[in-house]
Order: structure tokens, then sequence, then C-alpha cells
């Protein structure tokens, strides 16, 4: 069976799977676009599981874009800390911002210029949201395409057998499927262990029984690293009351969960990490207070 040739009996075995197999996720039970925007930017480099018990919590504590959008900073990235790589949550502010303003895209073109957004996030907001019949390429859809249809492993090519998957959906089915391809990466043809006994699209599978790791690229050791430093001054600043502390009080702080993220800093690694937070927005100095999101104009 040529791999064009196995397209639809592929995307039908895997609807059907989807269909009995799915998880509950909260994302899941929503089309809103604007939900769909925050899971996916969640969910970028993010567990399911956290995401999980974080967002309905996000989406509580701001229902829509234009609360999101006119929220403070300081308020947004309290609510977002917890859920890593901070910045992502001053994009997805600037996104709604926009939204708020002009309206939603509902091309994938469109979505992927919001900030924050890119190519593959603005196609499953493009087929959850607006039921476009596009593919999407993570790393759970790219692991199975290449176990099952074979290389190269070319972007381009992958794409193009996502989209062409996609493309005879309609209807709330293009979500289901959307969906569905993830769901198959992470829960059957895993990158460990794949559960090849339980796999609905197994028959004519190359890889069955003997299923080649997929090679991603690894991310830096956290322990030690700026982003772990940066990450725990956001966490201290979220909680503190004003969202803002002493510069001396905030270094305590860091020092007393400096035996799970790394050795001390010094004072160039804390002038390194505290310059680099400012760069980005997400904290601003001021007297010898350290409080939470950019400065405000003419503070």
């Amino acid at each position: 069976m040529t791999a064009s040739s196995a397209l639809p009996e592929i995307r039908e075995a895997l609807l059907g799977w989807y269909a009995v197999e799915q998880r509950d996720f909260p994302w899941r039970r929503t089309r809103d676009p604007y939900a769909v925007l925050v899971s996916e930017v969640m969910l970028q480099q993010t567990q399911a599981s956290r995401v999980t018990e974080r967002f309905p919590r996000f989406i509580a504590r701001f229902p829509s874009a234009e609360s999101l959008a006119s929220a403070s900073i300081a308020t947004v990235l309290a609510e977002w800390s917890g859920l890593g790589y901070n910045r992502r949550a001053l994009a997805l502010q600037r996104s709604v911002a926009i939204v708020a303003r002009n309206g939603w895209p509902r091309d994938v073109e469109g979505l992927a210029r919001l900030p924050g957004v890119g190519p593959y996030t603005a196609r499953a907001i493009a087929s959850l949201a607006f039921h476009v019949p596009v593919g999407v390429v993570d790393t759970n859809v790219r692991r199975w395409l290449l176990r099952r249809l074979g290389g190269p492993d070319d972007p381009q090519r992958l794409q193009a057998i996502s989209d062409a998957l996609a493309a005879s959906g309609t209807g709330p089915e293009i979500a289901a499927w959307t969906h569905a391809t993830m769901e198959f990466g992470a829960a059957i043809c895993r990158s460990r262990d794949p559960r090849c006994d339980a796999c609905p699209i197994a028959r004519g599978c190359p890889s069955r029984g003997a299923a080649a790791t997929i090679a991603v690229p690894r991310q830096p050791a956290l322990r030690a690293s700026d982003r772990a430093y940066r990450g725990a001054i956001v966490r201290l600043l979220a909680t503190a009351d004003g969202h803002l502390l002493e510069e001396r009080m905030l270094r305590s702080g860091l020092a007393r969960v400096e035996r799970r993220i790394g050795p001390t800093l010094d004072e160039l690694g804390w002038t390194r990490v505290m310059k680099g937070l400012e760069r980005d927005g997400l904290v601003h100095r001021s007297d010898g207070i350290v409080e939470l999101g950019a400065a405000t104009i003419g503070a």
C-alpha cells in the first residue's frame, strides 16, 4: 500500500479510535477561539497534565479576549507563573489586544501573524476554532507520520501529508481530526514503549514491533540555568503582596529555593538575570524595589 493510498484508511481508523479513546481535557470542550488560543499557547511548552489544572483557572480569571487585554501585565504574569516560559504570557496578551481591537483572523496566514502564534499554533487554532481543514505537525504527529509512512524527515513533506489527511474533513470532524492526530502520538505511538498492540493503524505499518526512536531537539538542562532563576524570581513576585518585593528580600527568597534550582547567584549572575527579565518586560526595578511586569510609561 503506497503512502497516498493509505491515507483514507488511516484517517478513518484514527477517527474511530479517537471517538472511543479520547481523553477529556477541558480545552476540548470548547470551540471559542479565545479559549483555543489560550490552551494552544499554554501547550506549546508545558505538559498537558499541568495545563489541565491551570487552563480552567486562567479562563475563569480572564474569561474573554477583552478581559485579558485590559488586565495589568503583573496580574497576567502572576496567573501564568508556574507554566514556564513567561514571555508566552506577554505575547498572548499582545495577541488578544489585537483581536479585541480588530476581530479574529480566520485563516492560517492571519492567525500566524499574531504575536507568539506562528505556523503550527495558527493551524491548530484555524482547525479547532474555525473548522479550516488543515493539518498540524507537532512532535507527536511527526513521530507517527514517520513511523507509519516512512521518510524522508522533511518538514514540508510531512506538512503536505498532514494537510492531505485533514483535507476531507468538514464541520466538527475537522477539530476531532486535529485532536486525534496529536492524541494518537501521545497515547499510542509514543516516543518510548509505543503501544503497537493497541494501534488502530498497525496493519501495514513498517515499524510495527520495531518502532524507531525519532530524534527531537533536546532542551538544555533547567537546573542552574538562567531560565531556572528567572522562573523562580517571577514565582516569588507572583505570590508577593502587590507583586513586588525589596530587592534584598527577593534575593533572600531566591536563596531559600536555590537548593532546588542551582547554586547561589554571584553578583554578575544576578545582574545578568535581572537585566534579562527587565529587557523582556517581565520585571522592573525602581529605588530598590522589584515589581512584576514592565514599568508603566510615565511612572
